[in-house]
């Protein structure tokens, strides 16, 4: 290979690890060398879900959550042979959130609020540090703490890249662990435990490969397994034929989840632009299996404007132990109305604004999202009330120093 087109290889390679970050454990892609300039970042989101409709609400309050991000970043090199990378993001929500699922006219399941008194704060900084061993390699490790009123976690992650340039080939492993503590707070006379724990433990490898000059795609299997408490101590079932009919949520104490994702990406120069094309495929062993696909496009207008607009559509199954509400009890004790196990469907539209002015990036974000049972793939006899629909508006800078 001449030294041009040597150039060429190397140029590509880091453009595609940059557009194609594997599944991670910090989901951060590299490049062949430490950040060369530091780069501090901020992002503020905005995040807000529609009302209940009226024929689908119980009581309580019908204005659901509303969520305040703010989200800041900072990459520097650390000596010739590593980088820091630290992202710090404060989180702040207040509303109303969907407590439990009773049945009314005609047997048809209506949402029970709990009330708009709910106020949460949030902190989580995740820290990761890349050693680049040679221009093909790479070693991370990552390191996160997260907190709130109820809720701590810890996590540690390692993580290994291997370019192969001949092959235009790269091979990406890590794992990671993650121990979460439990103190409920703001629970109902139901809640059903004052502390507890979960350990969660993942694994992944992905294979990325360039298959010419303008298209790259990769593909990795995922898996973590969870054991603790894994209910939410915050919602109630309701099961008909006892005589007190609301019980805490109750779900399994292990979980195992499979994650296959593939992304493909490529560039149409006649335009200026680029097809972005993900699927995931998510199973577990609570007969949850779902599908997403992701379609984008990014479009350069000139050199220092890029548009882009993403159409995402979810459909998932039940988890085998949901129920809107129950007549009698299971055998097994569980017990979850939660429209996060339920079946369902979703669509979304991401539109997002990047602007270059020198050494500063700007952004606008936009994205409005719709869960319906109409929108899954399966037929659904009976839609969850509590399903959700939001929409999301962010902007943030990126500035190189």
């Amino acid at each position: 290979m001449d030294n041009n087109k040597k150039a060429q290889s190397s140029a590509l390679l880091a453009l595609t690890g940059a557009a194609l970050a594997l599944p991670g454990i910090a989901g951060k892609a590299h490049a062949a060398a430490p950040v060369s300039e530091p780069v501090l970042s901020y992002h503020a989101t905005r995040y807000s879900e529609a009302r209940l409709d009226s024929d689908k609400h119980l009581g309580g309050d019908s204005e659901r959550y509303e969520i305040d991000t703010h989200q800041l970043g900072f990459a520097s090199a650390i000596g010739k042979q590593t980088d820091i990378q630290l992202d710090l993001m404060v989180e702040s929500m207040s509303g109303a959130s969907p407590w439990y699922v009773q049945p009314g006219a005609n047997n048809e399941p209506v949402q029970a609020m709990s009330g708009a008194s709910i106020k949460e704060e949030r902190v989580d900084l995740q820290s990761r540090f890349n050693r680049f061993v040679n221009t093909e390699t790479v070693a991370s490790l990552v390191l996160g703490y997260s907190d709130e009123d109820d809720y701590s976690a810890a996590n540690i992650g390692f993580e290994f890249e291997k370019t192969l340039p001949q092959n235009q080939l790269t091979v990406t492993a890590g794992m990671g662990y993650s121990d979460d503590e439990l103190e409920p707070t703001q629970g109902t006379t139901a809640v059903s435990v004052t502390s507890a724990e979960k350990d969660s433990l993942s694994a992944f490898v992905g294979l990325g490969f360039i298959l010419n000059a303008r298209t790259a795609v990769q593909t990795s299997l995922s898996i973590t397994d969870q054991e603790g408490f894994l209910s939410d101590p915050y919602k109630l079932a309701y099961i008909a034929s006892l005589a007190n009919p609301l019980v805490s949520d109750n779900r399994p104490n292990d979980r195992r989840q499979w994650v296959w994702l593939t992304k493909f990406r490529h560039y149409v120069p006649s335009v200026n632009a680029a097809v972005h094309a993900d699927y995931r495929y998510f199973d577990d062993d609570w007969d949850i299996e779902s599908h997403t696909l992701e379609l984008g496009w990014y479009q350069n207008l000139g050199n220092t404007l890029r548009v882009d607009s993403v159409l995402r559509y979810y459909s998932q199954t039940a988890a085998y132990f949901y129920a809107p509400f129950y007549l009698s009890p299971r055998s097994d004790g569980l017990a979850s109305s939660d429209y996060r196990l339920s079946p369902y469907g979703a669509l979304s539209l991401r539109l997002r604004v990047v602007k270059s002015l020198g050494p500063w990036q700007l952004s606008a974000q936009w994205e409005g999202y719709e869960a319906k049972a109409s929108h899954s793939l399966k037929k659904v006899d009976v839609e969850s009330p509590g399903l959700v629909e939001f929409n999301t508006f962010s902007i943030g800078f990126d500035r190189v120093f």
